[in-house]
């Protein structure tokens, strides 16, 4: 059975390991040097970044759970302005990642609707986020919740250089 849950602190090791291994699940064929990848994971996914990250009041998790083995999760940033939108009321969908053996099975859309949800309820009237340019699954997923690329930004992994469209909807 499939549960998605708020996450706590005692979650940290589980969205470390998630981090790292779901990145790479998605993203580590793009990298020309592994050593660039291994630094990144190494230094975004920590276990201590991610427990600093999750003390933070603005920062929202969720983890996604089969029976008792973490598959999956979300992050949500709230009062997280973009320069592409005009205002302050602004949340960022930073992450939804789980293991490729999960794809399809319609946990993106649960994850996003409690992201949605707490977006909603915490008085933003836009949730943005970044998606790599040549990911078009995830472009076309978010297109299906009324996201509309309104922007783009480089983003430099080590020697690496990716493009991303940013993309935005109204909450409200």
């Amino acid at each position: 059975m499939i549960t998605i849950r708020k996450a706590t602190i005692q979650d940290a090791k589980h969205i470390s390991s998630l981090g790292k291994k779901t990145f790479d699940q998605s993203f580590g064929h793009l990298f020309k040097n592994r050593g660039d990848l291994v630094t990144y994971l190494d230094e975004t996914f920590s276990e201590e970044k991610i427990v600093h990250s999750l003390n933070k009041a603005h920062n929202k998790y969720w983890l996604v759970l089969e029976g008792e083995f973490a598959i999956g999760y979300a992050k949500l940033q709230l009062q997280s302005a973009s320069e592409f939108i005009d205002s302050d009321k602004v949340c960022k969908l930073q992450r939804i990642y789980f293991l490729k053996n999960y794809v399809s099975k319609g946990i993106g859309s649960k994850l996003h609707d409690a992201v949605f949800a707490e977006g909603s309820e915490n008085e933003s009237e836009y949730i943005w986020l970044s998606v790599l340019k040549e990911n078009k699954k995830a472009i076309t997923f978010y297109e299906r919740y009324n996201y509309t690329i309104i922007g783009e930004h480089p983003f430099t992994i080590g020697s690496q250089k990716f493009d991303f469209w940013v993309m935005a909807r109204k909450l409200k």
